[in-house]
């Protein structure tokens, strides 16, 4: 990929480059032949599309029958709607709790949570192997996957990413062998 089809990061925005980054990782673990679970973002989308269903449910009722006739139901509306909206916060919080990746491949299921401080210029992963509980927190500077123009230069990323998932048993050795 020419540098002119990947997108520029401003590399004095962190968010800009984790961001840039956490998109790298599904690209990366796709190429290594893991099937990536979509779990987590159909729990958060239900949860989301749930709650929109609830408030377009309560407007027509009212829009059909009035204020007055629907002033019981829209309460309950408006309390599913912030139920729903307080768990999908919750579920964001709790259970996703910045996980960018996970897959499968082999029978070995690997998950990828991400964090970059405010201040500090370095990309935080900790790659955790579900399937023997084994975990290990990386940490590198986004001076080392950037170039000075602000592109995403994937190869260091992917080795970076080779030795991180390997020291937790992932598939990926095995896979390049081949």
């Amino acid at each position: 990929m020419t540098k002119s089809e990947r997108n520029k990061v401003n590399l004095h925005a962190i968010t800009d480059l984790k961001n840039a980054t956490d998109d790298e990782i599904s690209k990366y673990m796709s190429n290594q032949g893991y099937i990536q679970s979509f779990t987590l973002t159909d729990v958060r989308l239900s949860l989301g599309f749930a709650s929109v269903i609830v408030a377009a449910v309560a407007s027509y009722y009212d829009y059909k029958v009035g204020f007055e006739a629907a002033k019981k139901y829209t309460a309950i509306a408006v309390g599913a709607y912030f139920l729903l909206n307080a768990l999908m916060t919750l579920w964001v919080w709790k259970v996703e709790a910045g996980i960018v990746y996970q897959g499968i491949k082999g029978g070995v299921k690997i998950s990828l949570r991400s964090h970059a401080q405010k201040y500090e210029a370095s990309y935080e992963l900790k790659v955790k192997n579900a399937t023997t509980q084994t975990e290990k927190e990386v940490k590198k500077d986004f001076n080392e996957f950037f170039d000075e123009a602000g592109y995403l230069v994937p190869e260091p990323l992917e080795k970076w990413l080779d030795e991180a998932v390997l020291s937790v048993g992932g598939l990926i050795k095995e896979q390049k062998s081949k």
